[in-house]
């Protein structure tokens, strides 16, 4: 080869039904000045990624470390076995106590920002995961997060850690319903709701009840929250009513969602405030500042890592191609398969006759194969989805069969890094990731549910190919989520938390998609490429949904 030149192969997708082969490659060299430029300047871009993404990294782990409390990991000896955290105030001993419940397909991560703005404020915090969630492998059921919430106080009650006239119960969402049951039997100084949950009202209402629910809740949730206002026949704030363990209050957040609720100095502040005044009965006194400033910059310090992570995606995507020796060819696609409405409308069909189908035959109701609450119904879908698409797509999903055991190792080994990796940045104390012994078979039972339906959008959408083809994905998913939608209507509680947890997936379903274009960039196939899509889709379906 010439000195200052390098061999180049570039292949050529083909999307046209009447050619038999999906694509052909042409080879040819660069030179001189050419090659030499751009090589500088990609190494150029890729060592500016890497040292920004380290520092981010670096100081977002500094700045968790500094500002979070130390906390103790431990299982409490109840019936349910239910795994806490313990947050201890920094002043020392104190007979005040916190017990701070997590919502829907949550973990007691969530509630962390919370409890240590409680702990800093003077309180000693538990934390616990209800079952079927975070570390808790105990199975789910609404019934039994109430029996597991009452089990766990019950026994933190006997071994004298907490006294009940001086604990407050703190809830979020389906939290906040428990912790409305638990405090008919357990006669805690006060009970907040976050955004609870809609659930039977508590007779007789808790003792100084605070409501919070956000702007831009969910219907139910401010129903509820002004249902409970009322039947405790409108607000107490009076110094006389937390003397009588009668006040109550309900707030509404400006701008706040379901899901931000707990994350925001708003939120903490009104919680400290009315915990204070509920267990001194007395009036109101200052947040510390500290309480609500080291919490928050524990959060940018999180987002700080979570960033630092993403910038080193692309360098880190690169070291695996060379470890597996992976080419990268210039794709230059023809375009997606069928074309817009052929594709949304072959979507529309497969997606809403799945639905009503397994809808009618309650197959996800006697059958479990994955065992999480709507994670049954979610892998059917996915199978049956993926099975109609290869049926009316089946020329062009053929055209792109193409097996290489390199780049499917290649693809299957980057998915499951980025799932620890960012598992690993979610987690609280930097040391774990999210899953358990329970969890982890349940991740690739689940690959083998959802990999047919990726199979089919990976190779209808073609290599990628500019905008347009990024807008009809985003039809394409949010072609599924009706489907979804359609189904939880007619057949009630088919995929309520799928549907719940929406935005969140919305938002994991952008970041998948960006990191597999740039796996079918490195020349993957749509084998390759559906395999790494299902690695970690099914990730995030056996981390947030509860065990069953």
């Amino acid at each position: 080869m010439p000195g200052g030149c390098h061999l180049y192969k570039e292949l050529i997708f083909v999307n046209d039904p009447s050619q038999t082969n999906s694509g052909f490659h042409r080879t040819y060299f660069l030179c001189d000045s050419t090659t030499r430029g751009l090589g500088t300047l990609e190494n150029r871009r890729r060592l500016l990624l890497i040292s920004f993404g380290v520092l981010l990294s670096a100081a977002g782990a500094a700045g968790l470390l500094r500002e979070r409390l130390p906390e103790r990991k431990i299982v409490l000896a109840d019936s349910c076995h239910t795994p806490a955290r313990v947050i201890s105030s920094p002043s020392g001993p104190t007979s005040r106590t916190a017990i701070l419940l997590h919502g829907l397909s949550a973990s007691a991560a969530i509630m962390e920002p919370l409890g240590q703005s409680l702990a800093i404020a003077g309180w000693r915090v538990f934390l616990l995961d209800l079952p079927g969630h975070g570390r808790s492998i105990e199975p789910f059921s609404y019934a039994q997060a109430d029996a597991c919430a009452a089990g766990a106080a019950d026994y933190l009650e006997r071994e004298d850690q907490i006294l009940p006239a001086q604990t407050i119960l703190v809830g979020h969402s389906l939290g906040g319903a428990v912790v409305l049951h638990l405090a008919r039997r357990f006669p805690a100084v006060a009970t907040i709701a976050i955004s609870p949950a809609p659930t039977a009202m508590p007779r007789p209402i808790p003792a100084n009840l605070l409501i919070l629910a956000g702007q831009f809740d969910l219907g139910p949730v401010k129903k509820m929250a002004r249902s409970l206002l009322n039947a405790a026949r409108g607000p107490r704030i009076a110094l006389r009513d937390f003397a009588a363990r009668a006040a109550v209050a309900l707030h509404f957040l400006p701008a706040q969602m379901h899901g931000s609720m707990v994350l925001g100095p708003a939120t903490w502040r009104l919680v400290l405030g009315w915990a204070g005044r509920a267990a001194d009965a007395g009036p109101s006194s200052s947040v510390p500042i500290e309480a609500l400033a080291r919490p928050l910059a524990a959060l940018f310090a999180q987002f700080s890592l979570l960033a630092g992570l993403v910038l080193l995606v692309a360098p880190a995507e690169s070291l695996f191609a060379r470890v597996f020796s992976v080419e990268s060819p210039i794709a230059q696609p023809a375009g997606p398969g069928f074309g817009w409405r052929g594709a949304l409308g072959r979507w529309a069909l497969a997606s809403f006759f799945a639905v009503s189908a397994l809808g009618l035959l309650h197959v996800s109701q006697y059958v479990h194969p994955v065992g999480l609450l709507d994670g049954d119904w979610a892998a059917y879908v996915a199978l049956l989805t993926g099975i109609v698409l290869a049926a009316l797509a089946k020329k062009v999903v053929s055209q792109g069969l193409r097996f290489d055991p390199r780049m499917e190792a290649f693809a299957a080994i980057s998915a499951i890094v980025i799932v620890f990796a960012f598992g690993l940045a979610l987690r609280p104390e930097l040391a774990e990731v999210s899953f358990n012994a329970e969890r982890l078979w349940r991740w690739p039972a689940l690959v083998g549910f959802i990999w047919p339906y990726f199979l089919v959008e990976e190779a209808v959408l073609g290599p990628p190919s500019g905008w347009l083809r990024f807008f009809l994905f985003v039809g394409m998913r949010a072609i599924v989520w009706l489907a979804q939608l359609f189904a939880l209507f007619v057949f009630w509680r088919s995929g309520l938390v799928l549907v719940l947890l929406g935005p969140g997936f919305a938002i994991a379903s952008l970041g998948q998609r960006f990191a597999a274009d740039a796996l079918r960039r490195r020349g993957a196939g749509i084998t390759s490429t559906a395999l790494f899509d299902a690695i970690l889709a099914a990730a995030i379906l056996a981390l947030v949904l509860p065990l069953t």
